[in-house]
């Protein structure tokens, strides 16, 4: 069962603060300065096997989990619920569902709206930081690896048009950061696993040619922060209301 008892603002507070911003942006900028061509090009020195994993373990799973697909499904949770909760509003269809499930009307409601509460909390997180991930490629304009390397591309090219070249941010690494965190705001269990994941799918883009260190570390923190700001100042308060109900 879905829960929010775990990650609560108050437990998030650190992440949200100006200071630790602050420290990310200033970090980004050491490890872009100093790090990243020389983690990228430590990383080709790795065994075949290394690069076999990420190429045929890892990175399908991003393909899998693509945020596209998440967004669609949380679409089509928040439309059945509520054209199902429309259907209900028939007295004997209501009484059908109360009989078949062994729930009150009230109980009924509070679940298809919390479940639809929890999608929305998905879809908007997604969306957002995917369109900010977007929107910061174009402004910065860093070169992927591979057009830096081998076809003489500046490392900063500022609102470069062609989207295909630029890295900063993963675009990647951002979307498993913001799936990750979601999963660890609603279950309690695998935390450890799924941000192991999360940290092992934003490894692969270096591993796969397609992006520096300093893509990935702003990359998981655009992804972590986004779905933490929208459930500290909106989904947290009304997802409390369903606690006391054991949704």
């Amino acid at each position: 069962m879905l829960t929010s008892n775990y990650l609560i603002p108050k437990n998030l507070k650190q992440f949200t603060s100006l200071h630790f911003f602050i420290f990310i942006l200033i970090a980004t900028i050491l490890i872009f300065n100093f790090l990243d061509i020389i983690i990228f090009q430590y990383s080709r020195t790795f065994p075949d096997t290394i690069f076999w994993f990420f190429k045929n373990i890892i990175d399908p799973l991003s393909d899998i989990l693509d945020p596209l697909h998440i967004i669609l499904v949380s679409l089509v949770i928040i439309l059945f619920n509520y054209n199902l909760k429309k259907t209900l509003k028939n007295p004997a269809k209501l009484n059908l569902m109360e009989q078949k499930s062994g729930l009150k009307k009230k109980k009924i409601f509070d679940t298809f709206d919390y479940y639809s509460l929890v999608s929305m909390h998905f879809f908007w997180s997604l969306a957002i930081a995917g369109i900010a991930g977007n929107l910061l490629k174009y402004i910065v304009g860093v070169a992927r690896p591979k057009y830096f390397f081998f076809e003489g591309f500046e490392r900063i090219d500022f609102f470069n048009i062609l989207h295909k070249a630029n890295s900063f941010p993963s675009g990647h690494t951002q979307a498993a950061f913001t799936l990750a965190i979601l999963v660890m705001i609603y279950f309690k269990k695998y935390h450890f696993y799924i941000l192991c994941l999360a940290i092992l799918m934003g490894l692969s883009r270096i591993f796969m040619t397609m992006h520096f260190p300093s893509d990935i570390f702003f990359g998981a923190y655009l992804g972590a922060i986004v779905p933490i700001l929208l459930y500290q100042n909106i989904f947290y308060k009304k997802i409390k209301l369903y606690k006391k109900s054991s949704v």
